[in-house]
């Protein structure tokens, strides 16, 4: 059941579905924020807790990963420059070797 902001609702939860925010209105009845482009999804009390404990489980368990994966990237890319600064300067050494030329001159 999708209502919009501005309507009044009975009280509970309600999803923003843009903004991915729950919204509560209290009392027996209330009115939704929000205007006419707004609209929300009432999310029954009873789903409410089991939902929210998955997302946050979820949070807990993967959030690590997030920075184990964050923290891989920057150290292959200093790595990517490092290894990549001495090929340079390992060519530009052998540059003159492999035309012909004597070292040091």
């Amino acid at each position: 059941m999708t209502l919009k902001g501005g309507n009044e609702a009975k009280g509970g939860f309600y999803w923003h579905k843009g903004d991915w925010e729950i919204v509560t209105v209290e009392g027996k009845r209330g009115t939704l924020p929000g205007t006419e482009k707004v609209e929300y999804i009432r999310i029954p009390g009873i789903l409410f807790v089991p939902v929210a404990l998955i997302i946050s489980a979820a949070y807990v368990v993967f959030f690590p990963f997030v920075g184990f994966a964050l923290l891989a990237k920057v150290i292959t890319r200093k790595l990517r420059i490092v290894l990549g600064g001495t090929r340079q300067l390992e060519t530009e050494k052998l540059a003159p070797h492999a035309a012909g030329q004597k070292r040091g001159q």
